[in-house]
């Protein structure tokens, strides 16, 4: 990978807060020579007498990997390094990881620090070279929200269109939230240009809201009923480029979370 950025923030904290700087980062996994991202692999099946393969799909599942070494114009000491060693390693899911840099600040890769070797100058500790590992095969912008508010207690009847400018082909699984008016007790969203895909949930109760995660699957009611009997199991997706969105339903509020992939670590 190739930075100027010179510090960073991990999970919320700014390497600042303990004189740390960033000195080298080199990508180690995941590595490919072009802008394009990490590897592709194919899907192929070749057959016996056949001069030509059967081409099943593509998929990207290389996570990207790195080294960085992090350091500091003054000694690291023993206090300082216990608190560094717990704040970078050890840690028990993937965090952001954020390089503090002006054309990419609102992006993050989900990052786990696996191991650890401490750079010493003369007997004293001024550095650490870090081995990181991310979740996807590209780093991710931060968590963005579409909401949309209505009044009055009818049936809504109407079209938005959201634009996946996402550098992932596949689909996007953003998080949906419905809460329904008084009078509520359905919910749909048909994707015209995903085969005009319906994602809906019938039997609902007045002003009842649901989150679903689509991308995890599961779905939570704030009435502490379980939903999915209710629910038609097309979990809610969008297609890169243009989806024309139609929602039917008795509803007080939606919104849509997500984050879009961004291919910045060639």
């Amino acid at each position: 990978m190739s930075f100027y950025g010179r510090t960073f923030i991990y999970d919320g904290i700014p390497s600042e807060l303990y004189s740390l700087r960033i000195l080298d980062f080199e990508e180690t996994g995941g590595k490919n020579n072009s802008p394009a991202g990490s590897d592709v692999q194919i899907m192929q099946k070749w057959i016996y007498r056949k001069p030509r393969t059967y081409h099943f799909g593509n998929y990207q599942n290389t996570p990207i990997e790195f080294d960085i070494t992090i350091g500091s114009l003054d000694p690291i000491i023993g206090v300082d390094r216990s608190r560094i060693s717990k704040w970078l390693l050890g840690r028990g899911s993937f965090l952001k990881f954020i390089i503090c840099q002006d054309d990419i600040q609102n992006e993050y890769f989900n990052t786990i620090f696996t191991s650890a070797t401490n750079i010493y100058v003369g007997n004293v500790q001024r550095g650490v070279k870090l081995h990181g590992v991310t979740d996807a095969p590209w780093a991710w912008t931060m968590p963005r929200t579409l909401s949309y508010s209505f009044s009055g207690n009818e049936i809504k009847n109407f079209e938005t269109t959201f634009y996946n400018d996402s550098d992932d082909n596949g689909y996007l699984y953003p998080i949906t939230e419905f809460s329904l008016n008084s009078i509520g007790n359905s919910f749909s969203i048909q994707n015209y240009n995903d085969n005009n895909r319906i994602f809906s949930f019938t039997g609902m109760t007045p002003n009842e809201t649901v989150t679903i995660d689509n991308y995890l699957q599961t779905v939570e009611s704030d009435t502490g009923l379980l939903r999915l009997s209710n629910f038609n199991k097309s979990w809610f997706r969008l297609v890169p480029g243009e989806n024309r969105l139609r929602i039917i339903s008795g509803i007080g509020t939606f919104s849509m979370i997500y984050s879009l992939a961004r291919k910045i670590g060639t």
